[in-house]
């Protein structure tokens, strides 16, 4: 019964996770309503990028896409790979970004593209423009979520592949662990004496 009881508070936190982030988590800017393009990463550190509430038309109306981010993992978030593929050159940055005149996002100090909005900034840029890291000021806690924005509209013939890097254990889950190896090494003591 108490295992039911378990699966149920834990089925019932990650509806309500889900619910949380139903709700826009990109402003709105230019033509777009929101995000052209969410991208998630699930509880076992697995990234996927599908199309936002708002994957036509881009946010200035041309080939500028804002990107929602949510961390539905465990640990907390400090940088994400991604690649657009052959020809997708998302961080083909050409100084219209959301950090910029007209559409005015907050911008942060680390961020010197004007695309990375209030705390994201992109390093490690391949020559063709086509991937590259978008780290975070801020590391994106679990259940967490921010927004930043990348060349060239969501397409779904060449989604967006990408990883994590620098995921960073939560102190509870890190609590869990330790708990759970401390009741094993209690049990193999125990079963060792007799």
């Amino acid at each position: 019964m108490k295992v039911l009881k378990l699966a149920a508070t834990i089925g019932l936190s990650v509806l309500c996770s889900s619910a949380a982030f139903a709700a826009a988590v990109c402003p709105n800017f230019g033509v777009a309503t929101g995000c052209t393009t969410i991208i998630t990463v699930d509880a076992s550190g697995t990234l996927t990028a599908g199309p936002g509430p708002s994957p036509s038309p881009t946010y200035d109306g041309s080939e500028d896409q804002v990107v929602g981010f949510y961390n539905n993992s465990l640990a907390s978030i400090s940088s994400i790979t991604l690649n657009g593929g052959a020809g997708n050159p998302i961080f083909e940055f050409d100084g219209d970004g959301i950090d910029v005149a007209p559409y005015n996002a907050p911008g942060n100090s680390s961020d010197t593209s004007g695309y990375g909005g209030p705390d994201s900034f992109f390093t490690g840029i391949a020559a063709d423009l086509t991937s590259g890291t978008v780290n975070f000021v801020t590391p994106i806690a679990p259940g967490g979520f921010t927004y930043f924005s990348l060349e060239e509209p969501f397409n779904a013939n060449a989604p967006i592949t990408g990883g994590v890097g620098g995921a960073t254990p939560e102190p509870s889950t890190l609590v869990l662990l330790g708990t759970g190896a401390l009741g094993l090494a209690t049990t193999v003591r125990r079963k060792l004496k007799v």
